[in-house]
């Protein structure tokens, strides 16, 4: 828990009592009628646990990071890497708090499971070695970890234009677990595929203008200052 938050309740022990708490949950609004950011990406890592007939964190092992050479990806932080764990601060109207401290992180804990929506910590280098496999559209080198099909479509806009988009998204769509750029500003390119994490994090790549970026903070804002 955040400073100055209360206390979360117990989390499932498993992906699969996860969602299955999570089926007896009632829908906030009829499908297709509004877009929201939700726990549906921590759902979709049950599914793939459903159809890999793998745990989640072991799929992302084999099929993802292992592959791409993603050598620095957890949901737990080794022993042997923890010299290399940044603070993570809060922004608050009254200053910056530190909120979790290198030396005693929360991800040194085996959390309850693999969430499919957060928890992963990453190296720079990691991240942009994942970013310049959506670049080459499912590729990284000669490793090919999805077909190009694939790739394009989970980085193309998912949603029905009818639908009523919220929060970080609105005027974009959303494809695969990213946001999509539908009309060019004039610094985006359309069809630039990315997300942006809570604590003033982001990447993105602009397939049309052939670049890829990333900018990292630790200050949890959560979205109140976007980064410039």
């Amino acid at each position: 828990p955040l400073p100055g938050t209360q206390g979360m309740p117990p989390a499932a022990p498993s992906l699969k009592e996860f969602s299955e708490r999570l089926a007896t949950v009632p829908l906030a609004f009829d499908p297709g009628v509004r877009w929201s950011y939700s726990c549906s990406l921590d759902l979709m890592g049950r599914v793939i646990e459903v159809v890999s007939g793998m745990e989640f964190e072991a799929f992302l092992q084999a099929r993802l990071f292992q592959p791409l050479g993603m050598t620095s990806s957890f949901f737990q932080v080794p022993d042997s890497e923890k010299y290399r764990l940044t603070d993570n601060f809060l922004g608050t109207p009254g200053g910056t708090i530190l909120a979790d401290t290198a030396d005693n992180s929360i991800y040194y804990d085996k959390p309850a499971f693999a969430f499919g929506g957060a928890g992963l910590v990453c190296s720079m280098r990691d991240y942009d070695r994942f970013l310049a496999m959506l670049m080459g559209e499912g590729a990284l080198g000669k490793t090919r970890i999805m077909k190009r099909d694939t790739a394009l479509l989970a980085m193309s806009n998912l949603v029905h234009p009818n639908t009523k988009m919220e929060g970080y998204v609105i005027g974009q769509g959303f494809g695969a677990g990213g946001r999509v750029t539908i009309k060019s500003t004039g610094t985006e390119g359309v069809g630039t595929f990315g997300w942006a994490g809570a604590a003033s994090t982001i990447g993105w790549v602009d397939r049309a203008r052939g670049v890829r970026g990333s900018g990292w903070s630790q200050i949890m804002t959560f979205g109140r200052q976007p980064f410039l």
